[in-house]
């Protein structure tokens, strides 16, 4: 039978699966998605409440409230912030502005999947340039620089490494590309970074027209459910992306927890503080389970299991689901000897540890 076919682009596209799970145990912990471990505000629980007598209205095209909250917090210009879907929606209708089907971005060889993925559906050329040490390299980015160039995709933090460029190696790269292409920064775990050496983009922003910074209130916020990012453009660009973004794209509940989870303080220091204490002691269990690691600045790992029938990362993933833990596989970054594990709460953690340590003792 015949039906209308997608562009080519399109079919051969493979669609982005995260890992969330199918089990019949109850309580799976999930640590496979790079989530909130603290869950969200009290205060965005209570704002969620007054909801019930507004549902049957349309949001604000654009939330001054919430535009406004974001630029009080993080000290930025309220005409130059965009809110998204997400920042995976931004990522797209980034794409989708600037990129012709004969125009090349650049992305970094394991960077965020959605870079690639929004090039591709565009029909632009991505174009990869290889990290070194699972870190982002200026200069291996800037030799894949042609004419054709139009956008530059960079993570710092990087997910799924954990790795970043320092401020001097971001400005570097700023500084050495033409004005005509367009740096996206995507800082969204830059909250959990307490490095003194990095910069988180908004003040290259506010001094030039070819960056815009992306963050999102799924990690640090909690709110990954409700769908909430933002950016930080020129005001130029931020007219242009309006003309692609949906006018409806960012939904009454998100605009309302969005701005009681940037007034609570204390639940964002107590996030990070969570943080910083179960990253040193993950670190120190995977050294003593002879398990080699990334260094991480943001809320997750990637380790690294021996090439081993009995102990590869793919029995292991196994192993932890069936146990109800899931964890992020890596083969689809060539990776398939390593997982990505979100650090949780307490509880979570040390059962994840446990699991593991079973695993690799029999």
């Amino acid at each position: 039978m015949d039906f209308p076919s997608p562009k080519s682009n399109i079919e051969k596209l493979q669609t982005y699966k995260p890992n969330f799970g199918k089990s019949k145990i109850n309580n799976l912990i999930r640590l496979s998605a790079n989530e909130s471990a603290l869950g969200v505000s009290l205060g965005v629980t209570d704002a969620l409440k007054s909801l019930t007598n507004s549902l049957n209205r349309y949001p604000p095209q654009v939330s001054d409230e919430l535009i406004s909250a974001i630029s009080k917090r993080y000290s930025l210009n309220k005409k130059k912030i965009i809110l998204g879907n997400g920042s995976d929606e931004l990522i797209s209708i980034l794409a989708q502005t600037f990129l012709n089907s004969d125009d090349e971005a650049i992305y970094t060889e394991f960077g965020f999947l959605q870079f690639p993925q929004a090039i591709s559906i565009v029909g632009a050329k991505g174009v990869i340039a290889k990290d070194v040490k699972f870190t982002a390299n200026v200069d291996n980015i800037l030799s894949k620089i042609t004419k054709k160039t139009k956008l530059i995709f960079l993570a710092n933090p990087n997910n799924p490494t954990g790795s970043f460029i320092p401020k001097e190696e971001v400005i570097r790269l700023h500084k050495s590309i033409p004005a005509n292409i367009l740096l996206i920064y995507d800082a969204a775990y830059s909250e959990f970074v307490v490095n003194t050496d990095y910069i988180d983009g908004s003040e290259l922003v506010d001094k030039f027209e070819n960056i815009i910074m992306l963050r999102t209130f799924s990690k640090l916020h909690g709110l990954a459910s409700l769908r909430l990012g933002w950016g930080y453009a020129s005001e130029k660009i931020i007219q242009n992306l309006m003309k692609v973004r949906g006018p409806f794209s960012v939904n009454t509940a998100a605009i309302v927890a969005g701005i009681a989870a940037l007034e609570d303080l204390e639940f964002q220091k107590k996030s990070v503080q969570h943080n910083l204490k179960w990253k040193l002691w993950f670190e120190k269990k995977f050294q003593l389970l002879n398990l080699e690691f990334q260094p991480s600045i943001a809320n997750f790992f990637l380790i690294k299991f021996p090439n081993e029938a009995k102990y590869n990362a793919q029995k292991a993933e196994s192993f932890l689901a069936s146990n109800g833990i899931l964890v992020r596989g890596m083969k689809v970054y060539g990776l398939s000897n390593y997982l990505r594990i979100s650090i949780g709460n307490e509880e979570e953690n040390i059962k994840f540890i446990n699991k593991l340590k079973i695993f690799l003792e029999n």
